[in-house]
C-alpha cells in the first residue's frame, strides 16, 4: 500500500506540473505492451487433457497461471459470473481487441494472431449446435481444467452489458457471426409483433420460445434490449441493408420505448415483471442509448436517434442532484423522484447516487454509459442539454474520486481504489468529453485517473495489470482491457470502435 501511495503520488505530481505530463502519457503503450506479453506467456490454456489458445478468465499476476482463490466472499459479481478456472471471451472482447490495436501499433503481428486463434478456438468449441448462438454470457463459460461448457442454471445465452465487438468475430468466421446474430433475433425474441425480448434465450433451444407463458417468465432489461437492436442492425449493414433485421430491431426498441411513463418520459428498466425495476429508471438508460445511437448509425433510420434522445433528455432532466453535485442512481418513473428506500438485503439495484466505482455487478448502474451517451447526443444534434449532461458527469466524477472510497455498502467493506474498468471507462469518457467539448479539465482529469490506476493496479515486478486492487490476479469480468484501450486512446485520441468494441 506505501508503494502504491508513493508512485500515486509521484504520478499526480508529474501530471500537476503540466509540462511533464508527456512522459506519464508515452510510458501507457510500453505498459500495455508489457501487459499483453505477460497474459500471452502465463495467461493461456494449458490445462486439462487439451490445451487450447483461449484465455484464462483469472491469471495470477505474479505467479503465472490460473488463480484458485476467488471466493464466494471475495468475487464481486453474483453468481460464478467470473468463470472459474475457466475461459470466458464475452468479458474478454476488450483485452482481445486491445491486442489488435497492440499490432497496429507496434508492427508486431503475433499480438493480433494471438487474438485470432484465441476467437477460432471460441468458434470451434463454444457454438451452440442447436442453433447457432455463442456460449458465453453471463450464464456461460469454457471450463479450462475439463473441456467442457460450463452453466449456471439453465444454459441461457444473455449478452449484457457489453454490445460484443462482432467485426473481431466476422473477420474469423462470417458465416458462424451472421447466424449467431440471427439466432439471437429469433430466440431472445418472444413476439415478434410487438417486439417483447427475453433477456435470455435457450442454446439447446431449436425453435425459439413464444407464447404468453414465455412472456410471463421474462425479463426484457432495456440493456439487453439495445445490443439486441444494435447487432441486428450491424447485421444489416453487411447485408445490403436488410430490411427484415431492421424492422425487427426497431420493433425490440420500441417495446422498451413504449413503457416510458407517460407523465415524466422516464424509462422503465424492464417491462417484464412488476417488481422494483418496472417502477424505476436507472442509468442503465445510457447503455440502451448508446446502442440505438449506433443502430441508427449502421441502419440510417433516425427513429433509434430519436428514441435514445428523448429517453436520455428525460433522465437528465429529473436525475442531478444539484446540492450534492452527483447524478441519482435511480428515478421513480411516475414523478421523478429519487428512489431513496432501499432493501438492504438486496444489493443487486443503485445507490441514492450512482456510483462509477461500485465493485459489484450487477447493480444495473452505468454511469459512464450514460456520459458516453450525452457526448454522443451533443455531438449529433448540438442540444445544450447533453452538453450540460456530459459536464455534470465529469463534476459528478470529481465529486467521487476513487481514492475516497472505503465505506460500507449495504454490509459489504468497500476497497479502495476501484476495479480496472471502471478506471478504463472513466478516463476514455473525460479524455474523449475534453475534445467533444473543448473543456481542457475533463483531460486533466483523465490524466489524473490515469496515472491513479496505473499507481493502483500496474505490478511492476510483473510487468501486468491487475484489475482489482484487493488481490495481484488479472481477472476478465473486471475488464482490464477497458482500461488498456483508455490508456492508448488516452496516448493516441483513436478510437477502438473500428475493431468494434465501444465505450
Amino acid at each position: 500500500m506505501l508503494r502504491r501511495t508513493l508512485l500515486s503520488v509521484l504520478c499526480l505530481a508529474w501530471i500537476a506540473a503540466g509540462g511533464t505530463a508527456r512522459a506519464v502519457e508515452d510510458a501507457y503503450l510500453p505498459m500495455v505492451r508489457s501487459h499483453v506479453d505477460r497474459l500471452l506467456e502465463v495467461g493461456l490454456d494449458v490445462y486439462g487433457p487439451e490445451r487450447t489458445a483461449m484465455w484464462l478468465a483469472s491469471i495470477d499476476v505474479r505467479r503465472g497461471g490460473q488463480y484458485e482463490g476467488i471466493t464466494a466472499e471475495s468475487r464481486r459479481v453474483y453468481r460464478t459470473i467470473h468463470a472459474p478456472r475457466g475461459s470466458t471471451l464475452y468479458w474478454d472482447q476488450p483485452s482481445v481487441v486491445a491486442a489488435y490495436w497492440l499490432s497496429e501499433l507496434t508492427g508486431e503481428a503475433r499480438y493480433a494472431e494471438a487474438a485470432d486463434r484465441y476467437v477460432k478456438e471460441f468458434l470451434a468449441r463454444c457454438v451452440s449446435e442447436q442453433n447457432g448462438l455463442f456460449l458465453w454470457g453471463n450464464h456461460l463459460w469454457y471450463n479450462v481444467f475439463s473441456d467442457t461448457i460450463e452453466t449456471i442454471g439453465t444454459p441461457w445465452h444473455e449478452a449484457r452489458p457489453i454490445p460484443p465487438a462482432w467485426p473481431i468475430f466476422w473477420k474469423i468466421d462470417a458465416t458462424a457471426t451472421e447466424r449467431a446474430i440471427r439466432a439471437m433475433g429469433r430466440h431472445h425474441v418472444l413476439d415478434p409483433e410487438t417486439g417483447h425480448f427475453d433477456r435470455h434465450a435457450d442454446t439447446r433451444a431449436t425453435t425459439p420460445r413464444r407464447g404468453e407463458g414465455a412472456k410471463a417468465g421474462a425479463y426484457p432489461f432495456i440493456e439487453a434490449g439495445g445490443v439486441l437492436a444494435e447487432s441486428l442492425c450491424w447485421l444489416a449493414a453487411r447485408r445490403d441493408g436488410d430490411e427484415e433485421l431492421v424492422e425487427l430491431a426497431l420493433r425490440i426498441a420500441r417495446f422498451s420505448f413504449a413503457g416510458r411513463h407517460e407523465a415524466t418520459g422516464l424509462m422503465r428498466n424492464q417491462l417484464g415483471r412488476p417488481r422494483w425495476d418496472y417502477h424505476q429508471c436507472t442509468t442503465e438508460v445510457g447503455v440502451w442509448a448508446v446502442s440505438l445511437l449506433r443502430a441508427a448509425e449502421y441502419s440510417g433510420r433516425g427513429e433509434f436517434r430519436t428514441m435514445a434522445r428523448d429517453a436520455m433528455a428525460a433522465y437528465l432532466k429529473y436525475g442531478f442532484d444539484e446540492e450534492a453535485g452527483r447524478f441519482f442512481g435511480a428515478l421513480n418513473v411516475a414523478d421523478g423522484s429519487p428512489v431513496r428506500d432501499y432493501d438492504a438485503t438486496y444489493p443487486y439495484r443503485p445507490d441514492l447516487h450512482a456510483d462509477p466505482w461500485e465493485p459489484l455487478f450487477p447493480t444495473h448502474d452505468y454511469p459512464m454509459a450514460m456520459a458516453e451517451a450525452c457526448l454522443d447526443l451533443y455531438r449529433t444534434t448540438g442540444e445544450a442539454i447533453f452538453r450540460r449532461g456530459a459536464l455534470r458527469w465529469a463534476t459528478h466524477l470529481r465529486n467521487c474520486l476513487p481514492p475516497d472510497y472505503a465505506e460500507t455498502r449495504r454490509g459489504q467493506k468497500r476497497i479502495a481504489g476501484a476495479y480496472a474498468g471502471h478506471y478504463g471507462r472513466a478516463i476514455h469518457f473525460l479524455a474523449r468529453g475534453a475534445e467533444v467539448l473543448d473543456e481542457p479539465p475533463m483531460r486533466q482529469l483523465a490524466e489524473r485517473l490515469a496515472a491513479e490506476a496505473v499507481a493502483s493496479l500496474y505490478v511492476e515486478r510483473a510487468g501486468m495489470f491487475r484489475s482489482n486492487p484487493a488481490r495481484d490476479t488479472c481477472d476478465a469480468v473486471d475488464e482490464p482491457g477497458t482500461l488498456l484501450l483508455a490508456l492508448l486512446y488516452l496516448q493516441t485520441k483513436r478510437s477502438p470502435a473500428e475493431w468494434g468494441f465501444h465505450f
